[in-house]
């Protein structure tokens, strides 16, 4: 019974890691990054840890976004080779949530203007079963820091 308290008190640090077809190291990854500090776990299997809160409203899934981001295989994490990059490109890039994988989807309607998150996103809410070029294996597990710099029409203070 104390168990099962606990378990409710702390959902995020009991959060089981949903089946993926990720391979074992990557799958590894996945339960470790789920048991680290300040990371929450939604439903669909996104990850992700808030490294700046903003202070702004939330997007729509129609809301273009101004957005800087960078991302990397699990298997780059946490500095090897990136495989994209605004910072790398000097500027951010404008995108509403529908645009993209639906792990970004999921996080950007959560996100408020002016946040900072790192977001681990499984293969079934990223590429799947496809590779991505040569620097995305299939069912590879994601990691991107994504920073909401505006979205069109929503307050950057609330």
């Amino acid at each position: 019974m104390k168990l099962a308290l606990i378990a409710l008190l702390l959902p995020s640090a009991f959060a089981a890691v949903k089946k993926t077809a990720a391979n074992a190291k990557e799958t590894a990854f996945l339960e470790d990054y789920a048991k680290g500090e300040g990371t929450q776990v939604t439903d669909s299997g996104l990850m992700y840890r808030v490294l700046k809160d903003g202070s702004g409203g939330s997007p729509e899934l129609a809301t273009p976004c101004s957005c800087h981001y960078e991302g990397r295989t699990a298997t780059n994490y946490p500095s090897g080779k990136t495989f994209d990059s605004s910072y790398a490109r000097g500027q951010p890039t404008t995108f509403a949530p529908r645009q993209v994988i639906a792990a970004w989807t999921e996080a950007m309607q959560k996100m408020k203007v002016g946040s900072k998150w790192e977001l681990v996103c499984p293969p079934e809410i990223a590429y799947g079963g496809r590779a991505m070029g040569s620097d995305i294996p299939a069912n590879s597990v994601l990691v991107f820091t994504m920073e909401m710099l505006s979205c069109q029409g929503v307050s950057a203070e609330l």
